[in-house]
């Protein structure tokens, strides 16, 4: 599933592309072609948590949530395009959602009660992300049993965190992924939110994602994630093997180094 920073970015490059141009054509797959919004303006493109949301002038949204293995493409308008999500031409280029786990057009101003985003804990790359939020959430007695790395990916604590960050967040903090969140402390959960947001927002810049600073990798290009996918190699701190366990009822991977993160009591 895209992560935050990714969706900061398609939120960006489409943003730049498309605001304050005309739609010439709107498809939606499950409603077709919505011939009343033809000849609006796209008004913004924002990223919140894992949603893409394209304001349309007259108070419409295209709300798309990318899933597991959405994407976005620009192609030409007369280039024949793949079976789509949602479909936006303007002008020569068609902007097309593919393979998207949802794609919707709702009004804008139902927005703040809609249920999926209504839910949805602080965005991480917010300016600037409300952090306390984040901790108040986390903090909840309904939390207390569930281990951290589960917490960390329920987007109603915070959103924007997947998979890659979630075991990248808890090697910088020194946490094993199986600690329960009842034993965290609210300092701990303020540390952990921050260093979240802080490596999110390194990487809006980039298509590669890095956590490992370029002194610290052992050659350039190399180890660019502390954990993250290194199942068997050396950590690059201690030099012990990391470790892969599947985690949660989605069994997601967990990556971590048994000795930098040790499990205590």
């Amino acid at each position: 599933m895209p992560e935050g920073d990714t969706l900061h970015r398609i939120a960006r490059a489409l943003g730049s592309a498309l605001e304050s141009r005309t739609i010439d054509r709107l498809e939606v797959h499950e409603a077709g072609e919505v011939p009343e919004l033809r000849g609006r303006s796209v008004e913004r493109v924002e990223a919140r948590g894992k949603h893409l949301l394209i304001t349309i002038e007259g108070g419409w949204t295209l709300r798309t949530h990318l899933g597991m293995k959405g994407k976005v493409r620009r192609l030409h308008a007369r280039e024949r395009r793949p079976r789509a999500s949602a479909t936006l031409v303007a002008g020569e280029d068609a902007f097309v959602v593919i393979h998207a786990y949802r794609a919707e057009l709702i009004r804008t101003a139902a927005l703040r009660a809609h249920p999926r985003l209504a839910r949805l804990g602080p965005d991480l790359l917010a300016e600037p992300p409300d952090l306390d939020a984040a901790v108040r959430r986390a903090s909840l007695a309904a939390h207390a049993s569930r281990e951290i790395a589960e917490v960390l990916l329920d987007q109603r604590v915070a959103s924007g965190i997947g998979n890659v960050y979630k075991s990248e967040i808890l090697f910088d903090r020194r946490i094993h992924p199986r600690t329960p969140a009842g034993a965290i402390t609210a300092e701990q959960w303020q540390e952990v939110f921050t260093t979240a947001a802080r490596l999110m927002r390194t990487n809006l810049a980039t298509r590669r994602r890095t956590s490992v600073p370029l002194a610290r990798r052992p050659r350039p290009g190399s180890d660019r994630l502390w954990v993250y996918a290194r199942a068997g190699k050396p950590c690059l701190e201690c030099g012990t093997p990391i470790e892969r366990f599947a985690q949660g009822d989605m069994a997601r991977s967990t990556y971590f180094c048994p000795r930098c993160q040790a499990f205590t009591d």
